[in-house]
């Protein structure tokens, strides 16, 4: 069984390797050099990389039990989900989340992306043994998998059109945001998005030039000695504040334990305020919406919580440090979303990838402003106030499910140990 976990090991290093390499990036962006920064970044990957060590270790274990089938994808699914939350959580490049290029999207707006891991470790496990069943099994779970969701299952009969902007300055400065907003609003843009964390809200209120612009942005909040990053409807000055922070460059695990590490780095905002946890929907034009703030997008309580009883969704970002291969996936996240809820994705970001992305048919919207271009796009999108079942019930009948085929598997190895 040793073997088995190091076998796993080594494949999650090399798969997290050429996943998120960007890391490396991301730490050396505040000088912390080649050399500390790839330690830092073979720590975190040599972490990530100890679920698969423990999924094969597992999988050895329970070889041969009654519901081997059943518990592969469970075990996937119950990883996936501890590796959310443990230390904070790095919900990232889940398996389902590769459903998306490959079209095989039918089962997200049902179970979602965490859910469509379970149906690729279902199906993999099942093609181990031929026979008339297990393959008649398959066919039907890929046959799932590839028809497109039904748009009218899960539509609104009274939504409504808005003709909506995103503007991506390439650096938060006004006099550009200006120039890219009045050009989206000459556009015929009746809300304009702005990036994450453009300045403080104090500032930008300070300013006249957008009083008759309906502007939704992400700006820095002070409220006594605390400090949020929030997305706010300029017009209304509702919000919501970020929950689900970025370790060490927004808000310290660990508290004083490690408080020189940040003034090391020379890390810019990185004490910010949690969020609430429940927080009141924010309304643009009377149409509540959701406004996910970075990678808050990949944290799945988040996003149902967040995106459940909304119109459409509002995702802003700044991954201007996180190098080139980051924002590929963060769009493919934000894509993956879209289709889970059946909503738009409106998402607008400092220096790419913007993009306003349709739940339905993607391809016959005009192309994503690539990274590191100034410029804006207008869509006209609906609005869906309808939730689909995976916003209804997010995680938790999987999670469940899952727990359950996990313990009557550990009772079957011991009455079977007897």
């Amino acid at each position: 069984m040793i073997k088995a976990f190091f076998r796993g090991l080594v494949i999650g290093l090399i798969f997290w390797s050429i996943s998120i390499n960007w890391i490396f990036d991301a730490i050396n962006f505040y000088g912390a050099g080649y050399f500390l920064s790839f330690c830092i970044t073979a720590l975190l990957i040599f972490y990530l990389s100890l679920y698969f060590g423990f999924f094969t270790f597992l999988i050895k274990f329970f070889e041969g039990n009654k519901f081997f089938v059943l518990l592969v994808p469970s075990l996937i699914f119950i990883l996936e989900w501890v590796r959310s939350w443990m230390i904070s959580g790095f919900p990232w490049l889940n398996i389902g989340i590769f459903s998306v290029p490959i079209n095989f999207t039918g089962y997200l707006p049902l179970i979602g992306v965490s859910g469509t891991s379970f149906i690729f470790g279902l199906i993999i496990v099942l093609a181990l043994k031929i026979s008339i069943l297990r393959i008649g099994s398959i066919f039907l779970l890929l046959l799932v998998g590839f028809l497109s969701p039904n748009k009218n299952l899960f539509l609104d009969e009274d939504s409504r059109q808005l003709k909506i902007a995103v503007v991506q300055p390439v650096e938060n400065n006004y006099k550009i945001l200006n120039n890219l907003t009045l050009q989206a609003k000459n556009d015929g843009a009746e809300v304009i998005i702005w990036p994450e964390a453009v300045s403080s809200y104090q500032n930008f209120q300070a300013r006249t030039e957008f009083a008759d612009i309906d502007i939704i942005g992400g700006f820095f909040v002070q409220q006594d000695e605390k400090i949020f990053t929030s997305i706010i409807n300029t017009s209304t000055n509702d919000r919501y504040d970020k929950r689900n922070l970025v370790p060490f460059g927004e808000f310290q695990p660990f508290d004083n334990l490690l408080k020189n590490f940040n003034e090391f780095f020379n890390i810019p905002n990185s004490s910010l305020t949690r969020g609430e946890k429940k927080q009141k929907k924010v309304l643009i034009q009377q149409i509540p919406f959701s406004g996910l703030i970075c990678w808050e997008l990949s944290f799945n309580d988040t996003f149902v919580d967040r995106t459940r009883n909304t119109g459409f969704i509002i995702h802003i970002s700044n991954d201007s440090w996180y190098g080139k291969n980051m924002p590929a996936q963060h769009l493919l996240h934000a894509k993956a979303r879209a289709i889970e809820s059946q909503k738009w994705v409106v998402r607008s970001t400092t220096d790419g990838i913007s993009d306003i992305i349709s739940p339905y048919n993607q391809k016959k919207l005009s192309e994503n402003i690539p990274k590191g271009i100034k410029s804006f796009k207008t869509e006209t999108i609906s609005t869906n106030m309808k939730n689909t079942t995976y916003l209804i019930f997010g995680d938790y009948p999987l999670l469940i499910f899952s727990f359950i085929i996990i313990l009557l598997a550990v009772i079957d190895k011991k009455r079977n140990e007897k």
